[in-house]
């Protein structure tokens, strides 16, 4: 079941982020992409003069987030919709980890820091934070495959053929 929850999840994770966009929240480091953002809700002082900074484009990290987690709603419905052969419980939600994850991972790197200890640190804390999960994804499909008599064996119902109802 927790393989069809995730599916969702993603999709739910993409409308999150759209609001982080659209609140101005979560946002990157300057840039000169041509996509770049100019947030001009959130006004930028110098901390020794106290005059507000020129506002600047910056990575819409909010919106890479976003399509990350659409394309990770969509590769995994398809999987779970088009697959022949039976798959364990339990694989589908490793997969979602390590996307997820490994998205999130690399998408902090044009990320301001979330937090002043950030500052310096080879990684952030949100890549940190995201190689367990990583692993703990790498574990679940070993662990499906290793283990199987602790997950289903059930394959997927397949869809009903167009104008036929499903019985």
């Amino acid at each position: 079941m927790i393989d069809r929850i995730v599916i969702v999840v993603a999709l739910g994770g993409a409308f999150i982020r759209f609001g982080n966009l659209f609140n101005s929240e979560i946002y990157g480091l300057p840039t000169e992409l041509p996509w770049g953002f100019e947030f001009v809700r959130d006004r930028l002082y110098d901390s020794n003069s106290g005059e507000i900074l020129p506002t600047v484009a910056r990575h819409p990290t909010q919106l890479y987030e976003a399509l990350s987690y659409l394309m990770i709603f969509t590769v995994l419905f398809i999987f779970y919709r088009k697959r022949h052969m039976k798959v364990r419980d339990g694989f589908i939600f490793g997969v979602f980890m390590i996307l997820l994850f490994a998205a999130r991972f690399f998408i902090e790197y044009v990320k301001n820091d979330q937090v002043a200890f950030e500052a310096g640190m080879q990684f952030n804390m949100g890549q940190v934070l995201s190689l367990p999960f990583i692993l703990a994804g790498v574990i679940m499909i070993v662990w499906t495959a290793k283990r199987s008599h602790y997950f289903s064996q059930e394959p997927i119902p397949k869809a009903p053929k167009k104008g036929r109802k499903a019985s």
